[in-house]
């Protein structure tokens, strides 16, 4: 037993009738998108520029503060302690003798420990640095 399927064609129904495909306004995507945009820029991007102008400032403040006897760490990782603060470099004792130092620029410095007296730990470290 053989079974044939004959397909029939119907009529694609007409732009206003019941069935036909919605077509859309091609401006509701583009409101759409920028709704999302909008959202994404005030939940995230407008936030973090704001911590990082924050931080920016902070840091600013920072070195401006920098002093003689301020224990430092550098962005690659050196603690020393500050001999001579200059207008783009700063000096650092990186034993505990003070016969070694290093120049490096005012931008190297990531943060500051302590001052002398304050930094136990900072002070422990250049002693066992020096050994």
């Amino acid at each position: 037993m053989t079974y044939t399927i004959v397909a029939q064609e119907t009529p694609a129904p007409a732009k206003g009738e019941p069935g036909a495909p919605a077509q859309g306004n091609p401006w509701s995507l583009f409101i759409m998108m920028a709704l999302i945009f909008g959202v994404f820029y005030l939940l995230l991007i407008r936030p973090q520029r704001k911590k990082e102008k924050d931080r920016q400032k902070q840091r600013e403040v920072m070195l401006s503060a920098l002093k003689k006897s301020d224990h430092v760490v550098t962005i690659g990782g050196i603690h020393g302690i500050v001999a001579s603060v200059g207008p783009d470099e700063v000096v650092l004792k990186i034993d505990e003798r003070g016969d070694v130092r290093i120049r490096v620029s005012r931008e190297a410095i990531s943060r500051v420990v302590g001052e002398e007296g304050q930094a136990g730990d900072a002070a422990a470290t250049l002693g066992q640095a020096g050994r």
